[in-house]
């Protein structure tokens, strides 16, 4: 499953993120990961969600990104869940030039049982087609 958190800038997507990453691990069978590249307080997530910051591993595209992703899946089979706080901004790249990378997360999802949720600084009338899917 692939889910979007989308909204402009100041919406409150992150927070609404860390509170879907907190209510996961309460209940979660397997891991779960939160991705991001900014520096934050952590201290609001909770203690058994491993926090991963790109900035530390030279994350500058999508696909570096999207290696760094397959090489978390193929390092660890327990992981069920991983929230994405910023993909265009880890990336670097627009929404309409990440569409292989979002079919990719889509086979990995499907093939893995992995659930991946996204939040994306954009308004609905503004997400490119492919995306739409992804709404619920």
């Amino acid at each position: 499953m692939i889910k979007l958190v989308y909204g402009p800038k100041g919406f409150g997507k992150t927070k609404i993120i860390i509170d879907d990453v907190n209510a996961v691990a309460k209940t979660a069978k397997g891991n779960v990961v939160f991705i991001t590249d900014k520096k934050m307080d952590t201290v609001s997530i909770d203690i058994n969600v491993r926090i991963v910051n790109t900035e530390e591993y030279g994350i500058n595209s999508a696909n570096a990104f999207e290696g760094f992703v397959k090489g978390l899946i193929a390092g660890n089979s327990d992981i069920e869940y991983v929230f994405i706080d910023g993909i265009a901004r880890i990336t670097g790249s627009g929404l309409n030039d990440l569409e292989h990378f979002f079919a990719d997360v889509k086979k990995l999802s499907d093939g893995h049982g992995v659930n991946y949720e996204f939040t994306i600084s954009a308004l609905k009338e503004d997400l490119p087609q492919y995306l739409l899917a992804y709404l619920g």
